[in-house]
């Protein structure tokens, strides 16, 4: 977990908050959400709200998401299998879990190919050893060598049995989510107890929740287990192409379904948040590492801290196609305005590559490698006595490098990077001079050279192993 800074970066004044929450709570009211499930309308009709059978649409009252929004909790745990993985949600931290729904897997030329299952069970391991890395995650890649209908069992059981930290599970649907609880069910027992399995639901902008994510978020929120809301914006093609106008689009699809969250469960742990935001206009793609991207999460952790909710944000991300220097800049602005603005939840942390398109082992670890900058940079400064070294100071005469003070405080006060070696010039020049991207590719070899999973007890993989047999066969 990353520690925010005492003070947040603002760039919107109280009253900008207010028009653009006044203006979201006027298209929720007047347009509001087509919703396609028959659970979520019969809910919702039951519940208040005015609704268009024939469009399936939902409209929200401000007085009715108002209400709903009281039973929203700020600050929650998500459990892992191994309880001293467990990660705090809101708060003065953020928390990062890597790349979510890549098809292709880069080499490091940026050469595609598509991702197999094999390469799924790769990244959760690599998750599961960076200490940067607090969430395994979800999708991963999409195993395009496993049958879709078997997909989120499969990938599920990988999460597990890979990583023993907490996990995200499917929403392919109905049937995508009832695999993923399932299996969670197998491993931690009654779930509707504490939050043990988030799922990200994408809201399909502009103001439509389609079938697949209305039913995988109903079966979600029955179980009582957290859900993560992100609208697709992208301006100009989506939303608006103003970053206001995106705005208030972008929070009137997320409180609608927050809404509709604590309909279903009153108290259900939600997080809201931008993942894509802005656009390229020039080709119709997504913008992700623009200046527009980091943008989306630097306003939307402000107005989320006015309504009390957590954020989530996409940070270490970019649109270049293979690591390089635009990947470097791109990821690292996006990371440090996640920090700065105090966003609870990065998705898409580690790995990422090509607008989500693709993800990448040499990004991996090089994106860990960006994190542990961040943390450092963001680790509480000590001020005693003993640091100020006012005395060190007044009688340094002739250099400190083998005083005292240096030698107890240099491995604690001095960052050490894992990529960038000591070497010098000449000797950089003698070995070769291998680039960061070499290197990192290196690491990712030897961390998967000594593959051992975290033990998992042998009735679960028994019982896991029996669900997936099961599920092939009804298949």
């Amino acid at each position: 977990m990353i520690n925010h800074p005492l003070a947040y970066t603002r760039m919107l004044a109280d009253d900008d908050i207010e028009r653009i929450l006044s203006a979201s709570f006027n298209v929720l009211s007047d347009t509001g959400l087509q919703v396609q499930s028959k659970e979520i309308f019969a809910v919702m009709k039951k519940a208040g709200a005015v609704v268009d059978d024939a469009a399936n649409r939902i409209m929200f009252s401000k007085k009715m998401v108002e209400e709903h929004l009281k039973t929203v909790p700020s600050e929650w745990v998500l459990h892992a299998r191994n309880p001293q993985r467990n990660v705090a949600i809101g708060g003065k931290s953020m928390v990062t879990a890597p790349g979510y729904g890549s098809a292709f897997i880069a080499d490091k030329d940026g050469k595609r190919r598509y991702a197999e299952l094999k390469d799924f069970k790769k990244f959760a391991y690599l998750a599961y050893r960076s200490d940067e890395i607090d969430v395994t995650g979800g999708l991963l890649v999409e195993p395009n060598d496993v049958a879709p209908a078997l997909r989120a069992a499969e990938i599920t059981a990988a999460l597990i049995r890979n990583s023993d930290k907490p996990f995200m599970g499917s929403v392919a649907g109905r049937e995508g989510a009832k695999d993923s609880l399932e299996i969670a069910k197998i491993v931690f027992g009654d779930i509707k107890s504490k939050p043990y399995i988030l799922s990200l639901i994408n809201i399909n902008s502009p103001l439509h929740l389609d079938s697949r994510m209305a039913d995988a978020m109903y079966e979600y929120a029955m179980q009582g287990q957290p859900i993560l809301l992100t609208p697709g914006i992208m301006m100009g093609i989506t939303a608006p192409v103003t970053i206001a106008g995106a705005l208030v689009q972008a929070f009137a699809e997320l409180l609608g379904c927050v809404t509709i969250s604590q309909v279903l469960r009153p108290g259900l742990p939600v997080i809201i948040g931008t993942g894509g935001f802005g656009s390229d206009l020039r080709n119709g793609g997504p913008g992700f590492g623009r200046p527009e991207n980091a943008l989306g999460t630097q306003l939307g952790a402000e107005i989320a801290r006015k309504l009390k909710i957590p954020f989530r944000c996409s940070a270490a991300v970019t649109g270049a196609r293979k690591a390089d220097c635009r990947s470097g800049y791109e990821k690292m602005m996006t990371a440090m305005t996640a920090v700065n603005s105090g966003a609870h939840f990065c998705l898409q942390a580690a790995g990422i590559l090509d607008c989500i398109n693709s993800m990448s082992y040499e990004q991996f670890i090089i994106d860990t490698e960006i994190w542990s900058y961040v943390k450092r940079f963001t680790k509480p400064v000590v001020i005693n006595d003993d640091t100020i070294a006012q005395e060190i100071i007044k009688n340094n005469t002739s250099g400190l490098l083998e005083n005292e003070h240096t030698v107890k405080y240099m491995r604690e006060e001095l960052y050490c990077p894992a990529l960038a070696k000591p070497d010098n010039y000449d000797q950089w020049l003698k070995n070769g001079n291998s680039d960061i991207i070499l290197q990192a590719g290196e690491k990712a070899e030897e961390i998967l050279k000594h593959f051992r999973p975290p033990v998992l007890d042998e009735n679960i993989e028994r019982e896991i192993k029996a669900y997936i047999s099961r599920r092939k066969k009804s298949v």
